[in-house]
């Protein structure tokens, strides 16, 4: 993430290339309805629930009073990385004293990988070992060298890297085939990567064009390969030359969560912990909280589960996406009033799901459905009642989910 931003520029002057170049560039793609079913979650949930990840923001002096928070806000994953080994030591045991798990490196363990492997792997806070962060291309083969040294003596835990979006790595539309290949080259047990799609230009907040496309490739190759991905959302303002990521209101934070949820992503996290609490809680602290339980009471339902669709209804679908034709099974009829919707649908033992996101974050959407069958609605606290067709009101970026009968 830290390396998107260098190639802002570089995305401008591509963009228009693009669409021209999209038919001859994109790659003999896996197919969404083929593979799929429910992908090896082992080792990457957290007490049975989701991990929901922070991004940086807590140094060695700050473990005592911030990871007390961090777990309080619902975050019960924390990314980072030390010089030393005894600052990661020490970590591992504050999370753990804390309830929390780490995602962590030294320097070491790129320098003297087996042995820092056998210092941190039997640490009951370990969760996995953060290689890198939006890799080139031309890492893959160090970094494929580095996993393989890890899981030689720890296969047990896995390692974590995170991926470019598409709109930084040169070429949206050429974007899953260096995600095919990475995966080629380092097998990861999940894929991750950052895409951060709301930001204000002249005034005017917006979503970057080619964000759900992100989210389509990614999904379609998780799916394919039957593992998990993680996706994120943005907690920390700032401004990139006429661009700025702002504050991110409630709306935005649900939006960006809700939209990876029904995508089938199983890790949620923020970039950064710094944005949620600095010496003290910021205004998006409680923001984040509040979405983090959302999530959490839709483990019950999407943890382990298999997206088997993904659809967009409106005047104009996002670029990359399929607009919404054929109804899912046991809805009838389903329209969006605004700019429109995602309609996912999720099966998890043996039942079936539809969700709906608003994908206006600044105005509330009328969803007209009829049920062709019984159905029951379920509430973001995970609490079902009799589903009835006709109207109702879904907020700014929220979410409305259904369970056939």
């Amino acid at each position: 993430m830290r390396n998107s931003f260098r190639f802002y520029i570089l995305s401008v002057l591509a963009a228009a290339a693009v669409l021209a170049t999209a038919c001859e560039k994109e790659p003999a793609a896996p197919d969404p309805d083929k593979g799929g079913g429910q992908a090896d979650m082992s080792g990457l949930t957290v007490d049975g629930q989701f991990p929901i990840v922070a991004w940086t923001g807590i140094d060695v002096a700050d473990m005592d009073r911030k990871f007390g928070p961090m777990k309080e806000c619902g975050a019960n994953v924390y990314l980072g990385w030390y010089s030393s080994m005894d600052d990661v030591m020490l970590a591992l045991d504050k999370a753990e004293a804390a309830g929390v798990k780490l995602i962590v490196k030294g320097d070491a363990l790129m320098t003297d990988t087996e042995n820092t492997v056998r210092m941190m792997m039997d640490h009951p806070a370990l969760m996995a070992y953060h290689i890198e962060d939006e890799p080139e291309v031309s890492e893959f083969s160090t970094l494929s060298e580095i996993v393989a040294r890890i899981t030689a003596v720890d296969n047990a835990h896995p390692c974590y890297i995170n991926l470019y979006p598409n709109w930084a790595w040169g070429d949206v539309d050429g974007y899953m085939s260096k995600v095919l290949q990475f995966y080629s080259e380092i097998p990861v047990r999940f894929l991750s990567f950052d895409h951060y799609p709301v930001y204000v230009k002249d005034g005017v907040s917006s979503l970057r064009p080619y964000w759900y496309k992100n989210l389509e490739d990614i999904r379609r190759v998780a799916r394919a390969k039957n593992i998990p991905f993680w996706a994120f959302a943005l907690a920390l303002s700032h401004t990139i030359g006429d661009e700025t990521y702002p504050i991110p209101t409630l709306a935005e934070l649900r939006l960006q969560m809700f939209s990876n949820l029904v995508y089938g992503a199983q890790g949620f996290q923020y970039f950064t912990w710094w944005g949620v609490y600095q010496d003290a809680p910021t205004p998006v602290y409680e923001r984040v909280r509040t979405v983090n339980e959302e999530l959490q009471a839709m483990s019950e339902f999407f943890l382990g589960a298999d997206v088997t669709g993904v659809w967009h209804t409106g005047e104009e679908i996002p670029y990359g996406t399929t607009a919404l034709v054929s109804m899912p099974e046991g809805i009838s009829s389903l329209s969006v009033s605004g700019t429109g919707a995602v309609v996912s649908r999720i099966v998890k033992d043996g039942n079936t799901y539809v969700a709906v996101v608003n994908r206006d974050y600044q105005n509330a959407a009328t969803l007209e459905i009829a049920f062709s069958s019984g159905a029951m609605k379920i509430d973001k606290q995970g609490y079902k009642a009799e589903a009835v067709s006709g109207s109702q009101v879904i907020g700014p970026g929220d979410m409305v989910l259904y369970q056939i009968k």
